[in-house]
């Protein structure tokens, strides 16, 4: 078996955390895509279908917005998840791996602060998760 440098367990961790988050945040989309909807859902989705914006000369429905930014959110935490994980992988020693645990400290701190604010429960929980994670790691990894 493997034997993890220190803090590079809870580096992973809180890398792992973002991919959670970008998975169940797709798996939520999906899952709400194909419910039934409550008439009050119904009737907001028909008055974002009517909408339509022209961003960039490209017109789309407020709800083809929304849709597209949430999926590429997901889409997005998921590969920043998969980039610490090769970051930690390429590194040559811990010390490297400090500046991403660091960088992903300070990010999971701003998207907590955004979920706390806007978002329900479970982002909530596994921002919680990765900046405790991260702040463990960068607390651990040797410094040069």
């Amino acid at each position: 078996m493997e034997r993890l440098m220190p803090g590079t367990l809870a580096y992973r961790v809180g890398a792992w955390c973002w991919i959670a988050t970008g998975i169940g945040h797709l798996s939520i989309e999906a899952a709400l895509s194909l419910a039934s909807a409550s008439p009050e859902s119904a009737r907001l989705k028909a008055a974002m279908r009517e909408n339509v914006l022209a961003i960039g000369g490209v017109p789309r429905t407020s709800l083809d917005v929304v849709n597209g930014i949430s999926i590429a959110m997901g889409l997005a935490l998921v590969l920043a998840g998969v980039l610490f994980l090769m970051i930690a992988r390429v590194a040559g020693s811990a010390e490297q791996t400090r500046g991403a645990a660091g960088l992903g400290l300070v990010a999971s701190l701003v998207l907590l602060v955004v979920a706390v604010i806007f978002l329900p429960l479970p982002p909530i929980v596994t921002f919680t998760a990765s900046s405790a994670s991260f702040a463990v790691a960068l607390g651990k990894l040797p410094r040069r």
